[in-house]
């Protein structure tokens, strides 16, 4: 009886666990999708901490290794003063360089001996002077420090250097417009267009203005010169001179004014006739425009101006010559006080070619031949 009762406590225990252990397993069990999302994070957690640990065990490795630099197989580079034994194999301490006052002249190896076969470069690098030395076999350098700069770079005379394997090119400034009025001109005069008016001169009046071109001069003294330029190549120019003239006469005539103030012809004796001549001189003023074409690093200049030019008459007089006697005639000779014309020039640099056309007649009007002066000639400007 006792038994079977405890028998029965004994199964109702073991029940009772067993529905403890379900009841517990039931709130212990965890879902599927949970374990799927721990399982795939653990699986990031594992990459990103392998990924991590790559990373720097790399950058270790490369820290570690040094740089391998290629060696050049035909280049051979050696110091200036550094003598090569060849029984040694080895080099010997370069040593102490000299101040640099000029590239050495020592003796160059036997494969550089020959300068039709060797290329040779000399560059100048801050204080330093370079000397390239190159042939099909072998190259070399050397390098001295320049102490002074009193070398030969700047004493290209003291040096053994040929015209050709040196070119120097020298740069100006951008320069202010200058333009080409001052200066001396030499030129030749010619009466043109000369009438002689029928209400002031009887018909059959010798014509006694004929010149002689190759015997009838001009003189420019061009003092003063005033410039300003639109730019530096095109601008206005003006000034002040002295003209002086000589009108040298082909036929044995000279002239003078009558008692009505009219030109009239003098004839001169024929037989040992030298010379009649009318010389004036003027003070003269030109307005004109001027354009310039710079050459190649604006050095040297083109030039072209045209424009117009005044005159104020000082002084006038007529000379002869006959045989050695010599006769001048400083009166009046009715020479109009007051002209203007037309003047163009154009050169290269400082030397150039001009003319005058004067719009004003010789003399004044209604007293002498209507003539007009004009001028051609070289212009050398300072």
């Amino acid at each position: 009886m006792k038994r079977a009762y405890f028998n029965k406590i004994a199964i109702e225990n073991q029940l009772s666990e067993t529905k403890l252990n379900k009841d517990e397993n039931h709130t212990m069990r965890v879902p599927s999708y949970q374990l799927k999302t721990n399982y795939f994070r653990m699986k990031t957690y594992t990459l990103l901490i392998a990924l991590i640990f790559s990373t720097f065990s790399l950058f270790a490795q490369t820290d570690s290794i040094e740089p391998v630099l290629e060696q050049p197989k035909e280049l051979v580079i050696e110091p200036f003063d550094t003598i090569y034994n060849e029984e040694a194999e080895e080099f010997e301490e370069p040593e102490e360089p000299e101040p640099f006052d000029e590239f050495a002249t020592e003796e160059i190896d036997e494969d550089f001996a020959n300068p039709e076969e060797v290329d040779t470069v000399h560059i100048r690098i801050g204080s330093h002077a370079v000397e390239i030395i190159s042939n099909d076999k072998n190259t070399r350098i050397d390098v001295e420090r320049i102490d002074s700069f009193q070398t030969r770079w700047e004493n290209w005379d003291d040096n053994d250097f040929d015209d050709e394997e040196v070119k120097t090119i020298k740069h100006r400034e951008h320069k202010k417009f200058s333009g080409h009025w001052g200066g001396i001109d030499f030129g030749g005069n010619q009466l043109l267009n000369t009438t002689y008016p029928s209400e002031i001169y009887a018909e059959g009046t010798p014509e006694f203005l004929t010149t002689a071109p190759e015997k009838s001069f001009e003189v420019n003294l061009n003092l003063f010169e005033y410039s300003w330029g639109f730019s530096s190549y095109i601008g206005f120019v003006t000034g002040l001179g002295f003209n002086f003239n000589d009108y040298k006469f082909k036929d044995n005539y000279t002239f003078k004014a009558d008692e009505n103030g009219i030109i009239q012809p003098v004839e001169l004796e024929d037989s040992d006739f030298r010379m009649s001549k009318l010389s004036t001189t003027f003070i003269t003023a030109p307005f004109m425009l001027e354009f310039q074409i710079p050459g190649q690093y604006d050095h040297k200049r083109l030039f072209v101006s045209a424009g117009v030019i005044g005159g104020v008459k000082i002084h006038e007089h007529t000379k002869t010559k006959i045989g050695s006697e010599k006769k001048r005639n400083n009166g009046d000779h009715n020479i109009a006080p007051l002209r203007w014309g037309y003047t163009a020039r154009i050169g290269f640099e400082n030397v150039g070619i001009y003319a005058t056309y004067y719009n004003t007649q010789l003399f004044e009007k209604g007293t002498g031949p209507e003539t007009t002066p004009f001028t051609v000639g070289l212009a050398f400007c300072f």
